[in-house]
């Protein structure tokens, strides 16, 4: 048997490293999968989020061929690409964006622990705080009502504020 010559062998070496790259790709995007499953995203995030992705995928193919061979676009590549991302999605990424989005929710759960703590506080503050202007209102508040100054006395209830009457000198006609 004879040895494959130099040339075969790094053709081959390069359709293994785009086979593993092709498989890469896929990994990063089951990880934005894994985002969107454990944080939910509109469509228009989601639309950004896959345009921002396949540039990138572009850029890294490009420079892919750019560093490894010249430049030079060959079609056994765009086949290693495919089939590393194939191979890939087959066989461990289903279980990578199932496990890894159940991961992260669990983490997203102890994470917020803390922040249901400072909410529950939060609304406790608020809710003594309402009451006080309540008590404060009820309390001090004067209400003008059509037959003039009425106010809260300590007992809650409405009275009417008389004026005092000042005494008119009182002159007599006769005088």
């Amino acid at each position: 048997m004879k040895a494959m010559s130099a040339y075969m062998t790094g053709e081959l070496l390069l359709f293994a490293r785009a086979f593993w790259n092709g498989a890469l790709l896929l990994l990063i995007y089951d990880v934005i999968r894994i985002l969107r499953g454990a944080v939910p995203h509109g469509k228009i995030l989601t639309a950004a989020e896959d345009i921002l992705f396949w540039i990138f995928s572009a850029f890294w193919l490009l420079g892919y061929f750019y560093r490894e061979n010249s430049g030079v676009l060959r079609g056994y590549l765009f086949a290693g690409f495919l089939l590393g991302a194939l191979a890939c999605h087959f066989s461990v990424s289903r279980f990578f964006v199932r496990w890894g989005t159940e991961i992260l929710k669990g983490c997203g759960k102890i994470l917020s622990m803390p922040l249901k703590g400072i909410k529950k506080a939060t609304k406790r503050l608020k809710f003594r705080m309402f009451r006080f202007r309540i008590y404060w209102y009820n309390r001090f508040h004067v209400d003008k009502g059509p037959r003039g100054r009425w106010f809260h006395n300590r007992d809650g209830k409405h009275e009417k504020r008389e004026k005092q009457k000042q005494p008119k000198n009182s002159r007599s006609p006769a005088e």
